[in-house]
């Protein structure tokens, strides 16, 4: 009976290769917990030899090709551990979001769909569901995944920001933006012009040096750690900053850059902190619009620091729509349509504008358009 049971549950029937399967298992979680991929894949692969039956086998080789950005490897193994286990819901989300990253959303949601009725009550299944509903352009049913996901992941600050921003387009959820980048701060700069590409704040800075014009005193708003501050150089000091996280700012400070930092809505501190008074000759606002959805408001509180001949630098994700949508990514696309009728709405001019490819996401760039308006 043993021995059936060591081969029904995938473990080798040999018990000296079936302990050293549990000890790889648990070396391998160990490495993963300590971001140590590169060490955990020759456990994995030694895995897979010695207990080929084994569905944490291959479920341990697909989360670890995902992390490394292999999707197609991440697919197979996950499908051949369903196979092995084919009622284990979890099983279902781990393929269903390998499905995403490699831009099957379709085949996506069939497999999350399939794990709903394993278990309806499995929030992150849910939660998956509606981003690939989202990307499939099925915004009410994404909607309701969403809905249902909250209520089963109430803490979830994700789910909550795009149910929150699907049923009131161009709503953000300031308390997962100021999360967001909290736990990203750490390794914010690495990880965003290393893996992804991140080029804007240098792009902005360029097209700001061809202007010809004084860019101090200059506001930066939605600072982060402070690329944008240190990509203006001394064109553009004195300069203050603001941003929704505080580690984000503590780590602007640290570079030593900006003459007043502040934390918390760019609206409010404006509008109320008399460091932030202006006015200033150059308001730069890099990555910022896309996490705060409807922009009228803080568009309005730069415009009344910005002084008379100043400029205005931003980048957008672009929408092909005529409004603001959401992503799956949770950040919001704003169509040019939208952003040149509201710098239309507050007479400025079209100073400089150029499409410019946001970022990579699962190794594909995202659109996107920087902007350079003129305060007459």
């Amino acid at each position: 009976m043993k021995a059936s049971t060591k081969i029904a549950s995938g473990m080798p029937g040999n018990p000296a290769l079936a302990r050293r399967a549990g000890e790889i298992l648990q070396a391998s979680a160990d490495l993963l917990q300590q971001d140590k991929v590169a060490e955990a894949v020759p456990l994995a692969v030694e895995l897979v030899r010695i207990a080929p039956d084994l569905p944490n086998g291959h479920r341990l080789m697909g989360s670890l090709a995902l992390r490394t950005g292999a999707a197609d490897i991440a697919i197979g193994s996950f499908e051949r551990a369903l196979a092995l286990k084919p009622a284990s819901d979890s099983l279902h989300l781990d393929l269903g979001a390998a499905l995403l990253v490699a831009g099957r959303a379709e085949d996506a949601a069939a497999i999350l769909r399939k794990g709903l009725v394993l278990n309806a009550r499995n929030g992150d299944l849910l939660r998956e569901l509606g981003q690939a509903q989202l990307l499939l352009g099925e915004r009410q049913a994404a909607l309701k995944s969403f809905r249902r996901a909250l209520k089963l992941l109430p803490d979830d600050r994700y789910v909550a920001h795009m149910a929150g921003a699907l049923a009131d387009p161009g709503l953000a959820n300031s308390d997962y933006v100021a999360h967001l980048f909290d736990t990203y701060a750490g390794h914010f700069d690495e990880h965003l012009t290393g893996k992804l590409h991140y080029r804007v704040p240098q792009a902005l800075a360029d097209m700001l040096k061809r202007s010809g014009k004084a860019l101090g005193p200059a506001i930066d708003i939605g600072c982060g750690t402070g690329l944008a501050g240190a990509a203006l150089a001394e064109a553009a000091r004195p300069i203050d900053g603001i941003d929704i996280a505080p580690r984000m700012v503590e780590k602007a400070r640290q570079r030593g850059l900006y003459r007043h930092l502040a934390t918390g809505d760019a609206a409010r501190v404006l509008r109320t902190d008399a460091d932030f008074a202006g006015p200033y000759a150059l308001a730069i606002a890099a990555d910022v619009f896309i996490y705060v959805g409807a922009i009228e408001d803080l568009f309005g509180a730069i415009l009344d620091k910005l002084a008379a001949g100043g400029l205005f630098a931003f980048s957008i994700e672009t929408s092909v729509g005529d409004d603001i949508e959401i992503r799956a990514s949770g950040r919001f696309a704003h169509s040019p349509a939208y952003v040149e009728g509201l710098a239309q709405a507050h007479g400025l001019a079209l100073a400089a504008r150029a499409d410019h490819d946001i970022r990579l996401e699962n190794n594909q760039p995202i659109a996107g358009a920087l902007y350079v308006l003129e305060r007459k």
